[in-house]
């Protein structure tokens, strides 16, 4: 049986949720879940629907307010690790404990003290990869970018004393293993996504005969955008045929940019309800994804998933699901030429077109029930239950 610890939602409740399905999950330790703190559904737009035994899960609402009001992540995840740690002292009926980067080393260490198997989940690029290259980018704003040291001192050791490490790329994989990760403790499992992401044919926002180009996720010098926005504006398309939505928060670090580049065909919506995105995705032609530096864009599947093909950098962990040149392209990072010239060549040729967008929606192996299989296959060697 399985223990699964998250300060907070990223792809924890997926999980929790795939291995409830399969009876290998025994507790889930979070600081807020819709369907176990119902007071506090009142305060929050969150909504949880996985399905998760709510007997499993153990909530800290006091940590859940702390980390929302106030802005010291390494703190509340400091609490929040050291609050798993002394429940896992009441814990009996588990043989492997997952917990995540930055908020796992003190369970990590009382789960091994009671020989248990420790698998650490790092959804980003190793910690000193990921530092030196937002660093490296963020310098080209005159912005001083760095991790806290607090952060990167904790987890450089959680990376040595979990058992294994699962990452959900290959880009990550990578990063890991030049920085000196043995290959064989990391666990490569790429993000799913969920059956709410689907093609949509009747949305009410279907299109005239423009063609959209979508950016889908938070607008920040680290998601690569200023490099989207050059290739935008150099785009040998005239302005009337084409339109660009952007769906997200927009940071204040990426405002002054935008108003230097934005153009009238531009669109901004903000922040869009979870489950209200498929409708904005099936209403598009293609979506760009140009980060400089992520682990695996869960946006990425999403999009396919809704019959849209995706222009992405290896930085943003697509490789494991796009095929170049079938379902999507690959490109470099910092490169705004390789998105103006496949913007171009996907608005000239739209017999490609349609048949990118055709593979886009078969693409195999995406689900959150094939990350799952994955998963209790991999807990299946490593642990006898």
């Amino acid at each position: 049986m399985t223990i699964i610890s998250c300060i907070t939602k990223f792809h924890a409740f997926a999980l929790a949720e795939q291995l409830d399905k399969r009876n290998l999950l025994s507790s889930f330790y979070t600081s807020f879940a819709y369907q176990k703190n119902s007071f506090f559904r009142l305060f929050t737009n969150r909504i949880d629907k996985e399905q998760i035994n709510r007997s499993y899960i153990q909530t800290r609402i006091p940590i859940a307010i702390g980390s929302k009001l106030y802005n010291n992540d390494f703190f509340w995840m400091e609490k929040f690790d050291q609050w798993v740690s002394n429940k896992l002292k009441q814990e009996k009926n588990y043989s492997t404990f997952i917990g995540w980067s930055g908020m796992s080393l003190h369970a990590i260490r009382q789960a091994k003290n009671e020989g248990k198997v420790t698998i650490l989940e790092r959804g980003s690029s190793h910690i000193l990869y990921q530092n030196k290259i937002l660093n490296e980018e963020y310098r080209k704003f005159g912005i001083n970018y760095q991790i806290n040291r607090s952060v990167i001192k904790k987890e450089l050791k959680e990376y040595e004393e979990a058992d294994y490490i699962a990452v959900p790329s290959l880009f990550v994989k990578n990063s890991f293993i030049e920085y000196g990760i043995d290959h064989k403790k990391l666990f490569h499992n790429p993000y799913g996504v969920s059956s709410y992401f689907a093609k949509q044919e009747n949305s009410n926002l279907s299109k005239t005969n423009c063609f959209r180009i979508l950016y889908l996720g938070s607008t920040t010098i680290r998601k690569g955008l200023i490099y989207l926005y050059e290739a935008l504006n150099s785009l040998k398309i005239p302005k009337n045929q084409y339109e660009v939505w952007f769906i997200g928060s927009v940071a204040e670090e990426m405002k002054l940019t935008i108003k230097q580049y934005q153009q009238v065909n531009w669109k901004f919506f903000g922040h869009i309800n979870h489950y209200e995105l498929a409708k904005f995705i099936s209403s598009c032609d293609i979506a760009i994804q140009p980060s400089i530096e992520e682990g695996l864009s869960m946006v990425i599947a999403q999009i396919l998933s809704c019959g849209i093909p995706i222009i992405a950098t290896t930085n943003s962990g697509a490789q494991d699901i796009i095929d170049d040149g079938v379902n999507g392209f690959i490109i470099p990072i910092r490169s705004a030429n390789d998105i103006k010239e496949k913007i171009e060549y996907l608005f000239n040729n739209k017999e490609k077109l349609n048949g990118m967008k055709i593979s886009a929606k078969n693409t195999k192996n995406i689900m959150w029930i094939d990350y799952g299989n994955r998963y209790s296959n991999f807990l299946e060697k490593i642990v006898k239950y």
